[in-house]
């Protein structure tokens, strides 16, 4: 007897057919619980835009949210790896259920970590620009604030899982 393969089959098994959209429910639900733990991560290590100099009038404070875009890039890119080898060692099959999952979860993870980043630093934003004596209203929060700009990045974790997916099913096929 031999022990099922961690990367899992190209065709998946008459049991497993019949619950692919049971696979895409779980994965998306599980993906995306890992939102918010990402979005703290990505909170922590990201640079944030110095306030003061900005009250200064350094148009270079501003750098500072081109490196937020890029970290998230890095860090929603392995989250997407993780979550993928994580998913396709639990689940052990490569079929379209996981796919579906891993895309839709990796985009709503994606999403929900860009939020709890800015939720994160909002309280920190409103306090600086008190300290400065400016009133924080929504125009001058929304031009400073903790997010994500280049809405583009947001697609780094579903990508990256789909792309570990392919290699998965890729080197099943070649071991056939």
């Amino acid at each position: 007897m031999s022990a099922p393969s961690p990367v899992g089959t190209l065709l998946p098994s008459r049991r497993l057919r019949h619950s692919q959209p049971a696979i895409a429910a779980l994965t998306t639900v599980y993906v995306a619980l890992l939102g918010p733990v990402v979005g703290l991560i990505w909170a922590a290590l990201a640079p944030k835009v110095s306030i003061p100099a900005i009250a200064a009038g350094a148009n270079a404070a501003f750098h500072a949210q081109v490196g937020a875009d890029v970290w998230f890039l890095i860090v929603g890119g392995i989250a997407g790896v993780l979550t993928a080898v994580a998913t396709i060692a639990v689940v052990r099959e490569a079929g379209p259920g996981l796919a579906v999952g891993l895309a839709f979860g990796g985009s709503l993870a994606a999403v929900i970590a860009d939020r709890v980043g800015f939720l994160t630093e909002q309280h920190a934003t409103t306090t600086a620009l008190r300290a400065l004596g400016a009133a924080p209203d929504g125009s001058t929060i929304s031009e400073i604030d903790f997010r994500v700009r280049a809405l583009g990045v947001l697609t780094a974790w579903p990508l990256a899982s789909l792309v570990v997916l392919g290699i998965v099913i890729a080197v099943g096929a070649a071991r056939r």
